[in-house]
């Protein structure tokens, strides 16, 4: 029987969920994780042919079987499995955990066979051995990634569009010839930390928005949008000087923009996902500057048949505050653990347990998008792993320069109609 992703309609959506959403969210990040290992063909069975041998002995074809935590019981021997990292009841004691039990670890002796991060609540690969109870963990790493293209070829393109506009192959072979002929013309500019209080910023602003205004690209403005905190009404009072300054370069009627909300932004909470930044602080913004966007955070786009998922945190050092284990290699920055840790788990805050429950489903990356545009308050990065583009544009009210990125989703459209990206470090100097 072939399994199916369905949309789950079960009522409205509360940010106050109960216990059991909080259940069902593990239970749906184990499940995807889960699904996708079974398919790498090291978990796959080999084929037997009618006389009862195995139809190739290539000792490079090895495969392995996952054994759940409640087989464990009653057998001996070194054994793989999926699970969960949670804490235990003891302080420092951590156990692994399916869907259908739990034991206790002792990873005294545990090798790290993944480059990455691993926190409390990651999903991990376990290789080691029941011995009084207690699994001993001989090697532990990430689940094996899962690139967009592969994932969409599995559970079908009308599961995968998150966006529910693409029903069909055929709709989606007719947005990539849209996007081979006006894709190359579009770019976006992304800033992080504008923070609209300091003069100096509003100053760039003003220079950044007269130097793109013959092409009029997309603007992503992320938070934190204040250095000092403020009340609404200053937070207003800061909105209504963007729109004035925007209209002085006559980039308000025309220009299309998206702002992201930070973590010290006004809002519900920082709890993720988190909600637009309130009306009550944008509503006269949203009257001079009619193609203006307040998305949540994070915020997913989509350019064509390209999906591009918007994100402000902090992720790479909340990820090295909350590590268990990370790798000892030193050919790797802290960012590309992060990022890395980050694709494999198929989710952007792995190791966050504030989020809303029943909203989960909008920090997975499952397929794994075109780009992930990552606010960070770090210097500039691009990496791109897993066929995934991750960039940090860097805070622009860092310093003396004023550091932003263009990106071009489809810079170029090679013969056999793929296509390529581009990104643009830049900044405005003294």
């Amino acid at each position: 029987m072939r399994k199916q992703f369905c949309l789950h309609l079960h009522g409205a959506k509360s940010l106050f969920g109960e216990a059991n959403d909080k259940v069902d969210m593990f239970a749906q990040r184990f499940a995807l994780i889960r699904q996708r290992i079974l398919k790498q063909d090291i978990f796959r069975p080999k084929l037997v042919t009618a006389d009862g041998r195995q139809a190739s002995s290539d000792p490079r074809h090895v495969t392995h079987s996952l054994t759940t935590i409640e087989s464990l019981l009653g057998r001996s021997g070194v054994r793989f499995m999926l699970g969960m990292l949670i804490q235990g009841i003891e302080e420092g004691q951590y156990c692994l955990e399916d869907h259908t039990a739990q034991v206790p670890l002792d990873m005294s002796d545990a090798q790290l066979l993944t480059e990455g991060i691993l926190t409390q609540y990651c999903v991990v690969l376990v290789e080691g051995e029941m011995i009084d109870g207690i699994l001993l963990v001989h090697r532990m790493g990430n689940p094996i990634v899962e690139n967009r293209r592969e994932s969409i070829q599995d559970i079908g393109l009308q599961s995968t569009d998150i966006f529910q506009s693409i029903a069909t192959q055929i709709q989606l072979e007719d947005i990539r010839r849209q996007e081979a002929l006006h894709g190359p013309d579009g770019m976006i500019v992304i800033l992080s930390n504008v923070h609209l209080d300091r003069p100096y910023v509003m100053d760039k602003l003003r220079t950044l928005f007269e130097g793109f205004s013959d092409v009029n690209p997309i603007y992503v403005l992320m938070g934190n949008f204040l250095f000092n905190s403020a009340d609404n009404k200053e937070f207003l009072a800061y909105m209504d000087e963007l729109a004035i300054l925007m209209e002085d370069v006559n980039v308000a009627q025309e220009g299309r923009f998206l702002f992201v909300p930070g973590p010290n932004d006004p809002g519900f909470s920082d709890v993720l996902p988190r909600p637009p930044l309130p009306k009550c602080v944008t509503r006269n913004f949203r009257q001079r500057v009619p193609h203006s966007t307040f998305g949540t955070n994070p915020c997913r786009l989509r350019y064509f048949s390209k999906e591009l998922v918007f994100f402000r945190k902090n992720l790479t050092s909340e990820l090295q505050r909350s590590a268990l284990f990370r790798t000892t290699k030193n050919d790797s920055t802290p960012s590309q653990h992060a990022i890395k840790t980050v694709l494999d788990q198929g989710h952007l805050c792995p190791h966050q347990p504030a989020v809303f429950w029943q909203y989960d489903h909008a920090l997975r990356l499952y397929p794994l998008p075109d780009a992930i545009l990552l606010g960070e308050s770090t210097e500039q990065y691009y990496e791109t792993y897993a066929e995934c583009d991750v960039i940090n544009p860097g805070p622009c009210a860092s310093g003396s320069a004023f550091p932003f990125v263009v990106y071009r989703p489809v810079a170029s459209v090679e013969v056999d109609g793929s296509t390529k990206s581009d990104v643009e470090f830049s900044q405005i100097a003294e």
